[in-house]
This record gives C-alpha cells, structure tokens and sequence, in this order.
C-alpha cells in the first residue's frame, strides 16, 4: 500500500527534471532529488539529472546512479545509502520513524548538495460521514431525465489546530476488471482508477458522488504533507519555459526531499 500511495504522489515531481532554457554553454549538471518518507519505509531517496534543452550539454563525470557519498543524519548517527540502480539510495537497516528528523548530504559535480526534513504527526480523528453509496450507473442507453439524484457530498473531517496541508487521496482497490459507473461516449473507459484533491489547510473536505468513476471498494487516503509538497503541487503546472524551484530545504539540487504520514478510510460504492 504504502509503495502504491508513494508512487502516486511520485508522479507529481516529474515536471522538476527539467531546466530553465538556458544556452548550452550555461547548463549546470545540478542533481535533482525525490523523496517522500513515510514511517514505517526504508529510508530511500532517488536521484537523476536535469534533463537540458540541448542534446550536446555536458554532464558532471560522477556516474549519478553509484554515487558512494549519499548519506543520512539521523539522530546524531550517520548511514549511507547503497545505490540500487536507476538513481535510486536505500537503507534497508534505517526505518523511518514518526516526528524525526533527517538530514540528506552527497557530493556531486564538486559541490555538496543538502537536504533536510521532518515527518508530521499521523492525521488524528480521521471521520467520514458514510461508508457506502449507492449509485445508478449511466451509459448510452440511460435516459438522463429518469436519473435519481446524487447522493449527499461525503464528509471528511480530521484535526488541524496548526492549519497544516493536507492532502486526500481516492482509490478504487478492486482486483479484476473494474466496472465503470459512467460509460462515456464512443464506450471509453475511465483509464485511472484514483483521484486526488487539491492539498487544503482546512480540518475537512467534501467528496462528491460524482467524482468516483468505478463501482466497488475504494481507499481514502488522508496524508498529512509538509508546506514543501503543497507548494510542489500548486506549481505542477509550470512548463519547462518558466519552471522554477518549489521552497524547500535543498541547497546545491532540485526537486523535493519531504516527510508525511496518513491514515485511511474506506468506502463502498455499490449499483442501484
């Protein structure tokens, strides 16, 4: 589950492997990071290059996928990351742990890169308001005049004293072919089956019934995330002309180095 759930938020970094336009002469070989820690994870972090405008741009001699120099501290003790391939660092022996801190250093390209972060607290009372809908489903032959109508919003509610960013996260978790609610024109199919909502600093959201697109089982993940992801998801629509920088603690690199945590809630959604 929770390398399901990383790997949805992972998505949203691809947009920083890309450089300012610059002219080739100016491309600076500057590490790019990604990394979302979660307790109960290895410690792990992934590494890769800016991809530059020109195809003749020099990169920095260090092979980035076996750098020896990726280390962590940890509660004043340091562990090295080993080099899995691929640009991806991992300590199977360091677990990361709720409301720790960590610090990220490699050299590269003769300049040390830095990072640092925390993990926030697990979200607390964590409510829905229903735990199963029951919805008609619609496809060509559906006479729209005869739909019953939606179901209420679902609520969700959690505690937020400190205002922090949340973000929720809905996915469907059945296995074998999944059955469509709407069969849009031409007999597509939906090709996702989760959804996110826009990170929020309030202590709720509403989900609406009309945002789900399959029947059966679903997950509703509510992560508590740090201001650097919030921020990262607000400029996910940058292009590769005007991209700049989220605010994050990384000095010498790109990208996003950041904790968070969650807990889940589960729904049912059933055919009328």
């Amino acid at each position: 589950m929770k390398t399901l759930t990383r790997l949805i938020i992972l998505l949203l970094v691809l947009g920083f492997t890309y450089c300012k336009k610059k002219e080739v002469s100016e491309f600076s070989d500057i590490p790019v990071i990604s990394s979302y820690l979660e307790p109960g994870d290895s410690f792990n972090v992934t590494l890769t290059h800016q991809i530059p405008f020109s195809s003749t741009a020099e990169y920095a001699p260090e092979d980035i996928n076996n750098l020896s120099t990726v280390q962590v501290n940890y509660n004043n003790t340091i562990y090295t990351l080993t080099p899995m391939g691929g640009g991806s660092y991992v300590n199977n022996s360091l677990i990361v742990v709720p409301n720790a801190k960590y610090n990220l250093s490699f050299n590269f390209n003769k300049k040390t890169t830095t990072a640092y972060t925390y993990i926030p607290s697990k979200p607390t009372n964590y409510t829905e308001s229903v735990t199963e809908l029951t919805l008609q489903k619609v496809d060509s032959t559906t006479n729209l005049r005869t739909l019953d109508p939606l179901p209420d919003p679902i609520q969700l509610l959690w505690d937020n004293f400190d205002a922090s960013a949340y973000l929720v996260v809905v996915e469907n978790y059945e296995t074998g072919t999944l059955v469509p609610i709407r069969i849009f024109k031409g007999g597509r199919v939906p090709s996702t089956n989760r959804f996110k909502k826009t990170p929020t600093n309030s202590s709720g959201l509403q989900i609406r019934a009309n945002e789900f697109v399959f029947f059966g089982k679903h997950r509703i993940i509510l992560f508590h995330v740090l201001p650097d992801y919030a921020t990262l998801y607000n400029q996910n629509s940058v292009s590769s002309q005007n991209l700049t920088n989220p605010s994050t603690s990384i000095v010498n690199g790109y990208g996003i180095f950041t904790g968070l945590d969650s807990d889940t809630l589960y729904l049912d959604i059933k055919a009328k």
